[in-house]
């Protein structure tokens, strides 16, 4: 089956230098991302929806965000050809690159997606959308520091050593807020029995493993 996602090369080049790479579109996606969480739930509250009920939304939400993270980063981001794995490798080769998401697709696809709940008269949906555009956020948040930040925090630490190593080793450790669907697939990496010595990328991610289950 052809790759949905292939672009031709230079459409495909012409589309990550113009809409997703550099400074602008990187922080204007943190700031719409996070806006239009902002504005579902504030959607909700004037329109009558429960507390308990946006609260209830907002969380499955957050937790339906963590299997996205991982199934976006395994089955999408790491596809070996296409737009998106070609947006992934250029972060992989030049990590502290500023590239995201051209920030008006999602913001965009989050205000349809609402509108057609609301046709559909489902109000209670707008605060499982906003919790999990707000996860997305976390994770963007989380994996910039990963690359720009000197984490202090122990968990932040661990988890910044666990997409190191990652970044050794693609096939392994797609997590980047969370690691139990790693676990749930068996993607977490394992510590080898034995290292080459001189393989440097094995043995600083064999490293690194210390620090992640400490």
């Amino acid at each position: 089956m052809a790759n949905r996602f292939v672009t031709p090369a230079a459409t495909q080049d012409w589309l990550l230098e113009t809409f997703a790479k550099g400074t602008t579109n990187y922080w204007l996606a943190f700031i719409a991302d996070f806006s239009t969480g902002i504005f579902l739930v504030g959607w909700q509250f004037t329109h009558g929806v429960s507390p308990l009920m946006i609260a209830l939304g907002f969380v499955v939400g957050v937790l339906l965000w963590g299997f996205t993270e991982y199934a976006f980063h395994r089955w999408i981001y790491h596809q070996p050809q296409g737009i998106f794995g070609e947006g992934h490798r250029i972060h992989h080769t030049e990590a502290e690159t500023l590239i995201a998401m051209p920030w008006f697709i999602t913001t965009s696809a989050m205000f349809a997606i609402w509108y057609l709940s609301q046709r559909l008269g489902a109000t209670w949906f707008a605060g499982m959308e906003s919790g999990w555009l707000e996860g997305f956020v976390w994770y963007s948040l989380v994996h910039h520091s990963h690359h720009h930040w000197n984490a202090r925090t122990g968990w932040m630490r661990r988890l910044k050593a666990y997409h190191r190593v990652h970044h050794h080793f693609p096939d392994r450790n797609y997590g980047v807020t969370m690691r139990v669907w790693d676990v749930v697939f068996g993607t977490r990496f394992q510590k080898p029995t034995a290292v080459p010595a001189d393989d440097m990328y094995a043995r600083e991610s064999v490293a690194e493993t210390a620090l992640v289950d400490a």
